[in-house]
């Protein structure tokens, strides 16, 4: 949405000089128009992102309290595979002690695959960390676009304003057909002194 005070300047758009050629305040009026659809695309390309943004961040969190579970999950396991060397060391050579040990070596497995799978989610999270800081960066550089197009915006509004300003308060304006009319020059006398002469007696 457009401010109140460029779309009073938009107004005189379709105003033409006395040789049928965008007048001051129109080409003003051209530049604040073309600034005024680029804010539009901007912030709508702003939305997006934004979005993207929201999305990105949500993946991230919910990545990162997985990846947390995954690590204390991974802890457990560690202790369990040590657990079962101990045990299996201390029970000697028999069945049991054979049962121990493959316990043990499966739950090192599982601590290797674990670990494999924990390495690729963190590079999956590292990856969309950098991306969602690339995202938000582009909010900021699309926001400061945004606001240094309003900033030039309101430069030009000024401008017309005294370029409008002027013409309102001019004797008499310029018509769309003719030249300006020139008010007439007022001259002012100052008014002769009269002497008054004395007769003298005789």
């Amino acid at each position: 949405m457009i401010d109140p005070r460029f779309q009073e300047v938009l107004e005189f758009i379709e105003e033409r000089d006395e040789n049928g050629e965008p007048s001051v305040s129109a080409k003003i009026a051209i530049k604040i128009q073309a600034y005024a659809q680029d804010v539009d695309d901007l912030r709508k390309e702003l939305a997006g992102i934004e979005n993207e943004v929201s999305e990105l961040q949500a993946e991230v969190d919910g990545q990162s309290i997985a990846l947390h579970e995954q690590s204390e999950r991974k802890t457990d396991l560690v202790t369990e595979a040590q657990d079962a060397a101990v045990r299996a060391a201390m029970s000697g050579s028999g069945a049991g002690s054979a049962r121990l040990r493959k316990q043990a070596q499966a739950t090192r497995d599982r601590i290797a695959e674990f670990t494999k799978d924990f390495e690729e989610e963190s590079n999956r999270v590292a990856q969309l960390t950098i991306t969602l800081e690339a995202k938000k960066q582009a909010v900021k550089d699309q926001r400061g676009m945004i606001v240094r197009r309003l900033n030039t915006m309101s430069s030009l509004a000024d401008r017309a304003g005294v370029e409008f300003g002027v013409e309102l308060t001019a004797p008499q304006t310029q018509t769309q057909s003719g030249p300006r009319a020139v008010a007439p020059r007022v001259v002012r006398r100052r008014p002769r002194r009269v002497r008054v002469r004395r007769r003298r007696a005789s």
